[in-house]
């Protein structure tokens, strides 16, 4: 197939085009910047600049991949705020241009998004076919994402919505939340009983792979491990697995004082389900918190 991707060059895209090239597949990575590879089946293709015309340059495209946004992990400003959506919304409006002018329409998109659509909570458990929510700002933003990806599913195109659990990875959150223990320092963040909705980058790929490939899969699908965790346990297997104490506990507040708005993303959580992978039948290479952590934190 030829798989068009944004975001390819960021963590999991990097992940991502190595399994769609391993498979025989050619993938065109869209950049803002032009770019050259020495990458078997890899073509860059330029976006969003100047004088770029990718509808001219990109061959009948099979799926579209799109994954491009700024990344959240940065102090929530007004300013941030306001990029971190409309990054989002004007790549997913350049997609659809892109794929109103080519004369062949893509089979399928798969659309990224994030468990975040759901709301935060400590008692329930969300799975695809659960309500969402927009009472903060990563639901919102989640919300705005698909609301526009929906119109590029009323092309008559079968669509994805990927909703990203806390991705693990040599990049992403897993550093941050991995260097107090390298410190001596680790401990129970908050009150350590919101659940983490987690996936290994490797997991993540392969599944966003499965789905491209699998014509009966459509609408949202979660892209999280089948056993997420609370913060507290998360932590201890971040220790378990170092052989680092667990014993300095983070109050709320400060990290609330430190990060700001960001804190969010640390303090609150929700428990997400990959009901739509494990009915279509997807095998999870790490769906256990310690063999992925294991597997990722070894070297």
């Amino acid at each position: 197939m030829n798989i068009a991707m944004t975001g390819g060059t960021g963590f999991l895209g990097r992940h991502l085009t190595d399994v769609f090239t391993r498979r025989g597949h050619h993938v065109y990575i869209l950049s803002r910047k032009q770019r050259e590879t020495e990458q078997k089946n890899v073509t860059y293709v330029q976006w969003l600049a100047e004088n770029a015309a990718p509808e001219r340059e990109l061959p009948p495209i099979d799926v579209w991949v799109n994954l491009a946004g700024k990344s959240i992990f940065d102090r929530w400003t007004d300013t941030t705020k306001e990029q971190i959506i409309s990054s989002r919304i004007e790549a997913t409006r350049e997609v659809r241009r892109i794929m109103k002018q080519q004369p062949k329409k893509p089979r399928a998109l798969i659309q990224a998004s994030a468990v975040g659509i759901y709301g935060t909570s400590t008692e329930k458990t969300f799975t695809e076919q659960s309500d969402t929510s927009n009472e903060d700002f990563l639901s919102h933003t989640a919300h705005m994402w698909e609301r526009e990806g929906q119109k590029i599913e009323a092309l008559g195109i079968r669509t994805v919505y990927a909703r990203f659990g806390v991705m693990l990875g040599e990049k992403g959150a897993l550093p941050l939340m991995v260097l107090p223990y390298k410190l001596l320092a680790g401990g129970t963040i908050g009150s350590g009983r919101q659940w983490l909705s987690w996936v290994h980058v490797d997991d993540a790929a392969e599944l966003i792979a499965f789905a491209a490939e699998h014509d009966d899969l459509s609408g949202p699908m979660n892209v999280t491990s089948p056993n997420p965790v609370e913060m507290k346990q998360f932590g201890k297997t971040i220790a378990g697995v170092l052989h680092r104490p667990h014993w300095i506990p983070v109050p709320e507040l400060f990290l609330e004082k430190a990060l700001g708005e960001m804190s969010l993303l640390i303090v609150k959580g929700q428990r997400a389900l990959p009901k739509q992978a494990l009915t279509s039948g997807f095998q999870f290479t790490y769906g256990e918190l310690d063999f992925a952590l294991k597997d990722l934190l070894s070297a």
